[in-house]
């Protein structure tokens, strides 16, 4: 057994657990969802910043036992197979070949396409003594659905007699029958698992469901759908497991496939349930059934008293035990099970703690060409976090190069995050009429204030039933506008809305947009709510105390920093943020605004080119031979 490692604080991990052992040895505990639920992974190993400490604070090995891998079953063919008509019961009667394992289940083979039979399966050891296993249930091959297996529970059967109900249909005829045989070794304990159905989404021929596990990290093992519905058959996805779900009722038999076996890590606490309806409507839902294997953590306990387990520190490295090597030898070992106490929040967390360390401030710099700042509000030490709101990104440079922040006149190195998420805000519009062109629809956007950074544009639409061309354009200089993009727009009444949207490439310059669209000889779209969305953009840095800093940007010439944070950008991603808030904005000094790119030029670009042009013939003219007149 390995050496116990030295005293450590745990300041950096969020969670803790107390657990009292009553006599040194070999300790087996199931660990507890909601400490799974603050556990982190890190490269595919889960709960590797789990931690044990023994009464003297000093960290002690174990080992998280992996759940076995089932073991696949084997199919044989069934020998003796015999087929006999015994009134209105068809008799199919054979027996299991030897082989190694437990029979587990059985498989009816038939050329037959269409049936559906009440059947009833005995088995025997010897022949003589029979034991019914399945009554009345249904065996089918119509409608896509094809049930031909009778699963029960697994023992050393031999011989099997299956009785199938003709009194409403003709006869069958079976061929066969393949006999499973599963290992002897038992699969893993499975314990109940309370979930709950977040939120229901109908999408074109699909019902997803976001269910709620309670925890995250959990090794799942089944779900289980509970429906009212008598008839139905449905593919599901979960966690990228497909499974077809049904229910057959017939001459008040039922059989049904509900189950969707699991077997693997839950990453996280919402997972989505997805259930293709096609040209169903959607299945009625009652509740979800899930089952779990439990996360068992295994340890030599060298002393008695109060232990510890912490978890929750997402910069832990992952541990390597030499008890991790014993766990087969070790599974079915003799252990005692300690008594443990509520997961907690550790009180001694510290937020700075998880925060990589980065030294000290950055080189002296001279703000003074920058034009606007604005505080940082910090309320505690570590990795503080700011989303860059609109008014920052409308007056930053594009690539945000001309971003600092400063500390007491030197840079506070940083890392910016640009995230694929955005953020909306609804703006006003409203409807131009324009008498000459009567058919043409033209809305005003307005927003918040000019070079907003927009980069989606939203619009929804009231009117049941329309096929239009929109344009989205930006004013310019006197009436001119600049088309920014175009796109079909269709809806039919039995559809839902689905708004439209336009993602922008270029930066806008005023504080309007322009949308336009030709209404033919139908009446006008109505337009019903108009969003703006931009990136959002996340600048982290780390500050030892809560001294407040100031984010300066609006320098055109600035160009991007080079800070060493980046090679520590992991750690950063890693840890506990702490958001801060933004102050007002400063205008420290005015610079003027760059024209706008236009197609068609200013009055200086027009000055400049009639002097290139009139230079030009004039070069020219000095260069032709002069002509003699006659």
């Amino acid at each position: 057994m390995a050496l116990p490692i030295m005293a450590a604080d745990h300041d950096a991990w969020t969670h803790q657990q107390k657990l009292e052992i009553l006599q040194p040895g070999l300790q087996r505990l199931d660990l507890d969802p909601a400490l799974l639920d603050a556990a982190r992974g890190m490269s595919g190993t889960p709960f590797h910043d789990l931690r044990l400490v023994n009464p003297a604070g000093v960290e002690m090995p174990y080992a998280v036992l992996p759940l076995p891998a089932p073991q696949p079953g084997s199919s044989q063919p069934a020998l003796d197979f015999k087929q006999s008509l015994q009134g209105t019961t068809t008799v199919l009667e054979f027996r299991a070949p030897i082989g190694n394992g437990v029979v587990s289940g059985l498989t009816l083979l038939t050329p037959t396409s269409d049936f559906i039979k009440a059947a009833s399966l005995e088995a025997s050891t010897d022949g003589t003594n029979w034991q019914p296993l399945n009554r009345n249930e249904l065996i089918s091959r119509q409608a896509g659905i094809e049930r031909l297996s009778l699963r029960f529970t697994a023992a050393d059967w031999t011989y099997f007699r299956v009785l199938l109900d003709d009194q409403r249909t003709g006869p069958v005829v079976f061929t066969g029958a393949a006999i499973r045989r599963d290992p002897i070794a038992a699969m893993p304990v499975t314990v109940p698992q309370p979930v709950t159905i977040h939120a229901r989404d109908e999408r074109a021929g699909e019902t997803h469901l976001t269910l709620d596990l309670g925890a995250a990290n959990l090794h799942l093992a089944s779900l289980r759908l509970r429906t009212p519905e008598p008839v139905f058959q449905r593919r599901v996805i979960v966690l990228g497991v497909r499974q077809t779900l049904f229910r057959l009722q017939h001459e008040g038999h039922s059989a049904e496939e509900l189950e969707v076996p699991l077997h693997l890590l839950a990453p996280t606490r919402m997972i989505d349930l997805i259930i293709q309806n096609e040209s169903n409507p959607p299945l009625r839902i009652d509740g979800i059934d899930l089952t779990r294997h439990p996360t068992t953590l295994l340890f030599q306990a060298d002393t008695a008293g109060a232990w510890q387990i912490f978890a929750g520190n997402a910069q832990a490295e992952v541990p390597r035990y030499d008890i991790a090597g014993l766990t087969s030898q070790l599974r079915q070992a003799s252990a005692s099970t300690p008594k443990a106490a509520a997961v907690v929040a550790n009180s001694a967390f510290r937020k700075d703690a998880t925060a990589p360390a980065v030294g000290a401030s950055g080189s002296t710099l001279d703000v003074s060409a920058w034009a606007r700042r604005r505080i940082i509000e910090i309320t505690e030490p570590g990795i503080i976090e700011i989303e860059l709101d609109p008014e920052v990104l409308a007056h930053s440079a594009r690539d945000l190069a001309d971003l600092r922040v400063i500390h007491e006149g030197r840079q506070v190195p940083y890392l910016l995050r640009h995230g694929s998420d955005t953020r909306a805000v609804e703006v006003p519009f409203e409807l131009i009429a324009d008498a000459k062109r009567p058919s043409i629809s033209l809305w005003k956007l307005r927003l918040p204030f000019a070079a907003y950074p927009v980069h989606e544009v939203t619009l929804e639409s009231s009117t049941p039933l329309f096929d239009r061309f929109i344009s989205l354009q930006e004013p310019m200089d006197g009436d001119k506008r600049r088309s920014l993009s175009s796109a079909a727009w269709q809806r039919q009444p039995s559809q839902p809305m689905t708004p439209l949207k336009f993602t922008l490439a270029s930066r806008l310059q005023g504080d309007a947009l322009f949308i336009e669209t030709d209404n033919g000889d139908n009446a006008p779209l109505q337009l019903t709510r108009t969003l703006l969305s931009h990136r959002l953009t996340r600048l982290w840095f780390r500050a030892s105390d809560t001294t407040p800093v100031h984010l300066y940007y609006h320098e055109p010439e600035a160009t991007a920093p080079r800070y060493d944070l980046t090679l520590v950008r992991t750690e950063f991603e890693k840890a506990t943020k702490i958001p801060a808030k933004l102050g007002p904005a400063e205008t420290l000094r005015v610079i003027a605004k760059a024209k706008a790119d236009s197609t068609s030029g200013g009055p200086l670009l027009w000055t400049a080119l009639a002097l290139a042009v009139g230079g030009l013939l004039w070069v020219i003219r000095r260069l032709l031979p002069k002509i003699e007149a006659t």
